[in-house]
């Protein structure tokens, strides 16, 4: 017959911790939903639904409540030892993020030089579509969302042909949302881009 009385707090605490141990480090780079669901699966069998729900959820709190880096499958591939963001306390700091596109590493609009580094004729508008979308997948691989960004740091490689291109794409993205924004020209990117963003979000 089952057992329908509520756990312990400490028993709850337990299954927590066993939970992260057996699985954390592991998916702990595939975003809050998957996180919820793969502890409540593994501890919904065992211990019945109502338990796995319960721990499913702090233990998805837990291990997207910490301090410190995150990395989601979802995003595209650096180019450097970074993660995606790093999570210090109630602020979520995004690395610089580009254009590419996590699947292919192409970048949409083109490249902004050829192999032989001679310019070539892209799209600032297809770039900067993807590296915003970009960043709305990290977030919300971490359980955050566009809606949550506070600061924007813009690089652009050519302000003069760009800026125009790039502020109206920006404007669909963050013209009601209204975060804090600077628009730097550089000299060069990392790889053949013309944008990239670097974001600060709230938890």
């Amino acid at each position: 017959m089952p057992n329908d009385k509520h756990p312990e707090p400490e028993e709850e605490d337990s299954i927590v911790e066993e939970i992260y141990d057996e699985i954390g480090e592991s998916v702990i780079g595939k975003g809050a939903e998957v996180l919820g669901a793969a502890a409540g699966l593994v501890v919904g069998g065992p211990l019945g639904a109502l338990i796995g729900g319960v721990a499913g959820k702090r233990a998805a709190s837990k291990l997207l409540g910490d301090d410190g880096p995150f990395i989601t499958e979802e995003g595209p591939s650096a180019v450097g030892a970074y993660p995606h963001l790093y999570k210090a306390g109630k602020l979520l700091f995004l690395s610089g993020m580009g254009p590419r596109t996590p699947d292919t590493n192409e970048i949409p609009g083109g490249p902004v030089r050829d192999a032989d580094g001679n310019p070539l004729d892209y799209d600032i508008q297809a770039q900067t579509h993807s590296v915003i979308n970009n960043v709305r997948v990290i977030l919300e691989a971490h359980g955050s969302s566009l809606e949550d960004v506070v600061d924007v740091l813009v690089f652009l490689v050519d302000m003069e042909r760009d800026f125009p291109g790039y502020n109206e794409v920006y404007s669909h993205y963050f013209a009601d949302i209204l975060p804090a924004r600077t628009t730097v020209a550089v000299e060069a990117l990392p790889t053949s881009i013309a944008i990239e963003l670097k974001v600060i979000a709230k938890a």
